[in-house]
């Protein structure tokens, strides 16, 4: 009965790091920048002196190839930011109830993992 117990234990602190490492590495933070679809951010982002991110206006970001590429966060780095596919669909909404046609500077809060952000929330920059 005592190695039984034993062995219990010992597997449950084995696991222990396991169970750590599926927590966000960079954990929950607060990204501003513009609001862009992943394929017009990823393309325009790169060129020289680029005002991509105040020019983007709603038309194209409710453009169905614009829609399928997802959603994101271009920083003033340069950087864009995906969203999960829960951010995504809130994006989506977001864009659709929303009467600004271009400069969608944003505030996006989530836990970050790489280059992807677990949207929690998504509102306008005042």
């Amino acid at each position: 009965m005592k190695q039984t117990i034993v062995l219990i234990v010992l597997a449950l602190i084995c696991s222990l790091p396991v169970i750590a490492t599926d927590k966000p590495v960079s954990g929950e933070q607060t990204i501003s920048g513009h609001l862009v679809d992943v394929a017009c951010g990823s393309q325009n982002s790169a060129k020289p002196d680029s005002n991509f991110g105040a020019t983007h206006d709603k038309s194209c970001l409710q453009m169905d190839d614009c829609v399928k590429s997802g959603y994101g966060v271009l920083t003033s780095e340069n950087k864009v930011i995906k969203f999960d596919s829960k951010g995504n669909e809130q994006a989506r909404k977001f864009i659709q109830m929303t009467n600004k046609d271009k400069d969608w500077k944003v505030t996006v809060s989530g836990a970050v993992t790489g280059n992807t952000i677990a949207v929690n929330s998504i509102m306008l920059q005042k």
